[in-house]
């Protein structure tokens, strides 16, 4: 008997703010413009919809948090998905090749990476107790993997405890927060969250993770300097981190 297929799609996640729902409408648009074939999840805050929502091939509802990307991660109907952030557009064909770098490499999962070249686009990385070095807005993994099922669990959990429910953060030899090595700013990010269960939690030390070939072109911030970051080509996914407005609910329509 033959392995099946596994089954491959993207996953986007909107909540809380209307400009989020719109943006993502804008992204799975900009998918299917480059990749018409593409299977689509959709994560959203049923309020939020006005009926665009139908593009999506698949359709479920998250909560009412910054968050619920780690919510939605924990939700994919498919095999092999490739998370995007909503405030991104794909502009490249080659968006339609992800899950063949996937399946080509040893890795479960393929991030997008935070360097220090890139460092002036960034709103924190470096920190005294270690650097930020892999980017949860845009990946693609392998959820037929129990660890990574497990991480993306964990990542879920752990954020909520660090942020929302202020009962973790890493502790000092006195027992208080540690916030010399961990600055008490980072509790806002959930990149911070991925960066120590994959250095300092030993179950993910099975992990294999990597940066996708190229990795500039598929998370391509709108304030990348061309000659400060060279690539193999032209971007494939723009990260329209800065410059949009995030949080107006009252925004119009776009497109």
């Amino acid at each position: 008997m033959q392995n099946q297929e596994p089954t491959k799609g993207f996953l986007i996640v909107a909540s809380m703010e209307r400009n989020f729902y719109l943006y993502a409408i804008n992204l799975i648009e900009s998918i299917k413009d480059h990749y018409p074939e593409a299977q689509i999840a959709f994560g959203v805050s049923e309020y939020l919809c006005d009926g665009r929502e139908s593009i999506a091939d698949h359709i479920f509802y998250v909560g009412d948090t910054q968050r619920e990307k780690l919510i939605g991660l924990t939700k994919t109907p498919f095999d092999l998905t490739c998370y995007l952030d909503a405030d991104c557009e794909v502009q490249h064909e080659d968006v339609s090749t992800v899950f063949d770098l996937l399946e080509a490499s040893d890795s479960d999962i393929l991030f997008t990476a935070l360097t220090k070249e890139r460092e002036y686009c960034y709103k924190a990385r470096t920190f005294p107790g270690g650097e930020l070095e892999l980017c949860g807005a845009n990946f693609v993994y392998d959820n037929r993997k129990q660890i990574v099922k497990d991480l993306m669990n964990d990542w879920k959990d752990l954020y909520w405890a660090q942020f929302y429910e202020n009962t973790w953060w890493p502790l000092n030899e006195a027992g208080s927060p540690d916030f010399q090595l961990y600055p008490e700013s980072y509790k806002q990010w959930d990149q911070f969250t991925l960066w120590w269960l994959v250095n300092k939690v030993d179950k993910y030390k099975e992990l294999k993770y990597d940066i996708i070939e190229d990795d500039a072109r598929w998370n391509w911030y709108a304030l990348y300097i061309e000659s400060l970051v060279p690539t193999k080509g032209p971007p494939i996914i723009t990260h329209h981190s800065w410059g949009i407005d995030k949080y107006n609910k009252t925004y119009g329509n776009i497109g």
